[in-house]
């Protein structure tokens, strides 16, 4: 019996380790247009310590994603879509105790940005945003765009980078 526990935990282990975010899931639905940026390519930018980035806005995102672990984005004009996003972000925000930091409505846009606070008051370990509402473009048709950035966030950094654009 004890063997057959630890071949069970052994089998297991991988799985539960390599779980998917809950947001990973949208990767094989039609109609989900994403970009997905990982750990590797973020500590692949870092090292290019030397490069002289003119354009200040430049140089402020090149210091922001120093510290990004993933970026997210997922993105859709399909109504069905739309709604799965919204209650995948809603699971999100409830499973990882996420803190709303603000809401912003715009017509017929709402947009929703939540985070992961530390201990450290000026960072955040995560950062979630929602965005769903109205295209104007396709006719009423429904869209919504999720982005979640996940590392050593400065918020101080991001809100002057939220300033500049």
């Amino acid at each position: 019996m004890k063997k057959t526990i630890l071949l069970l935990l052994f089998v297991t282990t991988p799985i539960v380790l390599t779980a998917q975010s809950l947001f990973d899931s949208l990767e094989d639905l039609n109609g989900v247009d994403m970009v997905v940026v990982t750990k590797d390519a973020f500590e692949l930018i870092s090292k290019f310590k030397n490069i002289k980035i003119e354009d200040n806005e430049g140089m402020k995102v090149f210091e922001m994603i120093q510290d990004l672990k993933e970026f997210k984005m997922f993105s859709t004009n399909d109504a069905k879509v739309a709604t799965i996003m919204g209650d995948l972000v809603n699971a999100s925000i409830k499973n990882q105790n996420l803190t709303e930091l603000m809401r912003i409505k715009d017509d017929a846009s709402r947009v929703k940005i939540y985070v992961k606070t530390t201990k450290n008051k000026g960072y955040v370990s995560e950062v979630l945003m929602f965005v769903k509402g109205l295209s104007k473009k396709t006719n009423k048709v429904s869209e919504a765009v999720i982005v979640s950035l996940i590392g050593s966030i400065d918020i101080n950094k991001i809100s002057e980078l939220a300033d500049t654009f």
